[in-house]
């Protein structure tokens, strides 16, 4: 959805569906039944080519700035090339909200050598498909094709990284549609509207408050000249990092990044802004919202915590991953046990932390009502395991069935060069070494231990960083 720190923004329109392939710090990504068979894939897992120096890597940086990382990966004849901004919703100001969203549109209306709208029919036609992301940290754009074509791929980055046209014809155009996008995924759908103000709530005057894709008076308030400085400003090689990944042959592959983007000159450097944390409370925050449009009743709750980026050395980031498995992962979790199996109030219960943001996370707990349920009956269950969580270690069995499913989902994803690009592109951006998400991540997650789960649960999951938000019909 619109206005998560990674998530698919974009609608069909002119260039096609256009979404994300993310995944969280832990890659939550595959259904329960999977996760299931976390204990019987653990050796499997310790054994799997997870570790970047299986991988044929190399990394650069171009005299502008631009920083480059190719990995072979030659499963199949197919590469993807990413280049990854470091801007997104959280540098933009109140009354200029879905900038960088805005832009990303506009990225796709032509340069002096690409007219308008044939930046994706020139990929479809070699074969490939094209993407782009807005999240609160970044913009993400990427091409998929034959790894015969790279070069193609390469030249169209390039040449749109500084060579946008940006007119006005084309401006009001696509901030039509990206009006229509708002009205569609968001003001018609009670769900979203109440997701947007509940992220609100739970971020205060953070920026990963706003929505990404901005407010419809902010939208109708940008302008030509707005979208052409954001553009001026961010859109450089010194702001941008350029991750390839594929059967390809990295020096090969480096000498045609330093052909097509050593030209293009650098920028001044942006400084990026000191976000705030979000705000502390006596008592958790509560946001009930009565849609006649909604369908059924939804109960969630969110502490902020902080990311991978911000615990870095420590294994907090790590412990919280696992702590959301153990307490809403799938089928065999404390949450799906207790609300489903044993007391009947839900239909679906969960838990999620993702971890990737620059800046604060959400730890978010979800359940949706049985027909008759009392939400108040299903709050405190909910409440109930997290502070279980805080008061009694969790027994190494279940810690070890956590463990052993999030390595097996890791081997899974890592089959897809979409998500080892995804994790190398995010993590860098973040200023963080992507390798460790390859070279030892079964012996990080191995590390935690029931004390340390015990510790983030009694550090992290406050009432003072709490926000509980309510749908009824």
């Amino acid at each position: 959805m619109t206005g998560t720190p990674d998530s698919p923004d974009r609608m069909p329109g002119p260039h096609g569906a256009r979404s994300d392939s993310r995944a969280g710090f832990g890659s939550h990504l595959l259904p329960a039944r999977i996760r299931a068979v976390g204990l019987l894939l653990g050796i499997f897992a310790l054994l799997a080519p997870l570790h970047a120096s299986a991988l044929d890597t190399r990394e650069f940086t171009l005299d502008n700035g631009l920083k480059g990382i190719v990995v072979r990966e030659t499963k199949a004849p197919v590469v993807i090339v990413q280049v990854w901004y470091r801007v997104g919703s959280a540098d933009e100001k109140p009354g200029k909200t879905g900038l960088s969203h805005m832009l990303e549109h506009m990225m796709f209306q032509g340069t002096e050598s690409v007219p308008p709208e044939q930046f994706s029919r020139i990929i479809a036609r070699e074969g490939g498909e094209d993407n782009a992301s807005t999240t609160t940290d970044y913009t993400m754009y990427y091409v998929k094709l034959a790894s015969d074509r790279l070069e193609l791929a390469l030249k169209l980055e390039a040449d749109r990284m500084r060579g946008l046209k940006l007119s006005e014809e084309e401006f009001k155009s696509e901030n039509l549609v990206v009006r229509e996008e708002r009205r569609m995924r968001t003001d018609a759908d009670p769900n979203q509207r109440m997701l947007e103000r509940y992220r609100t709530m739970v971020f205060g005057d953070h920026p990963y408050g706003r929505p990404v894709i901005g407010t419809m008076q902010d939208i109708e308030g940008l302008t030509l000249a707005d979208l052409s400085a954001w553009y001026q400003t961010y859109y450089a090689p010194n702001n941008a990092t350029l991750v390839v990944v594929g059967d390809v042959d990295p020096e090969a592959t480096e000498n045609l990044v330093r052909k097509h983007f050593t030209p293009l000159p650098a920028q001044p450097e942006i400084p990026k802004p000191r976000l705030p944390d979000p705000p502390r409370r006596e008592t958790p925050a509560r946001l009930e919202v009565i849609d006649k449009a909604a369908r059924l009743p939804v109960w969630m709750a969110a502490y902020t915590v902080p990311s991978l980026a911000m615990t870095r050395d420590s294994n907090d980031a790590m412990a919280l991953d696992i702590l959301a498995t153990v307490l809403g992962g799938g089928g065999t979790s404390r949450l799906h046990n207790r609300l489903i199996r044993e007391e009947a109030l839900a239909v679906s219960a969960s838990s999620s932390y993702n971890g990737q943001a620059m800046s604060w996370e959400q730890f978010s707990l979800s359940a949706m009502p049985k027909a008759g349920a009392d939400l108040k009956e299903i709050e405190k269950a909910v409440f109930a395991e997290v502070e279980r969580l805080k008061k009694e270690p969790v027994p190494i069995r279940e810690l070890e069935k956590a463990q052993n499913g999030l390595i097996a989902e890791r081997v899974f994803t890592m089959d897809s060069i979409d998500h080892i690009a995804w994790v190398i592109g995010r993590m860098s951006l973040n200023g963080l070494d992507w390798r460790t998400m390859f070279d030892d991540y079964p012996a990080r997650v191995r590390a935690v231990t029931s004390a340390d789960l015990q510790r983030v649960a009694t550090r992290h999951l406050q009432p003072e960083r709490l926000t509980v938000g309510i749908l009824k019909p």
